[in-house]
């Protein structure tokens, strides 16, 4: 069980890590955010969360980074959170248009384009499958040897033989952190749920970097979810 100032501190912590990239220090969060305490007493936080876990250490004098339990830990956070009746009726109508007048292509391209990462679409019916943003996606790894970029493409091209195999999720998005049933690559995160649309199945899948913004992706994806059901 984690203390409230604790979880306040990861939360914030990760949180920071995905949108700036920089490695996460005491110094930082103390100048940045105000927890009511200083930086030696966020320092023994932070010592504390590398022991249970949260965080990892790259270099013995450099500042930390997120774990894959630290990503979860932020994920369910999120999942938690109530959707207000005003997110669901907004932002969201253009794209539900497209999918609903069976332009799946096109709606793969808005998804992806909206979450400036990596976006899936898969019929098991017709084994239709329609991808965008693999330049994108691929521009926001920080991944330095070629060949590791190069396994990468290859475990995504893998993609569509094994989601004939993959078992689908019902009413609820799916968040994969690191290697998974779908990838092997530990580079990435995916999020993955099933929509059913005139009685067909249609898996949406987004795949980003393990720091992708997992708050914006989760609210399309349940967003896009209440918008279907309520037509």
């Amino acid at each position: 069980m984690i203390k409230e100032r604790t979880r306040f501190i990861l939360e914030t912590a990760v949180k920071d890590f995905i949108k700036h990239g920089r490695p996460i220090t005491s110094e930082h969060l103390y100048e940045a955010y105000d927890f009511g305490i200083k930086p030696a007493m966020i320092r023994w936080e932070l010592n504390d969360l590398s022991e249970n876990g949260f965080l990892t250490q790259l270099h013995h004098s450099g500042g930390r980074v997120p774990t894959d339990r630290a990503y979860r830990f932020l994920v369910d956070e999120f999942l938690s959170e109530e959707i207000g009746s005003e997110e669901i009726s907004q932002g969201f109508d253009q794209m539900v248009k497209t999918f609903t007048k069976g332009r799946r292509k096109n709606f793969i391209e808005e998804v992806a384009n909206y979450l400036k990462i990596m976006s899936v679409g898969y019929e098991p019916a017709g084994v239709n499958f329609y991808e965008s943003g693999l330049d994108r996606l691929l521009s926001e790894l920080e991944i330095a040897e070629k060949e590791e970029l190069v396994r990468v493409v290859r475990d995504i091209e893998s993609l569509e033989n094994r989601l004939m195999n993959f078992e689908l999720a019902e009413n609820e998005p799916s968040v994969f952190i690191g290697q998974n049933q779908l990838i092997k690559s530990d580079h990435l995160s995916l999020i993955v749920e099933n929509f059913v649309d005139r009685d067909k199945n249609f898996l949406l899948i987004a795949i980003g970097p393990k720091r992708m913004d997992y708050r914006k992706s989760l609210k399309l994806f349940r967003v896009f979810g209440n918008s279907l059901s309520n037509i």
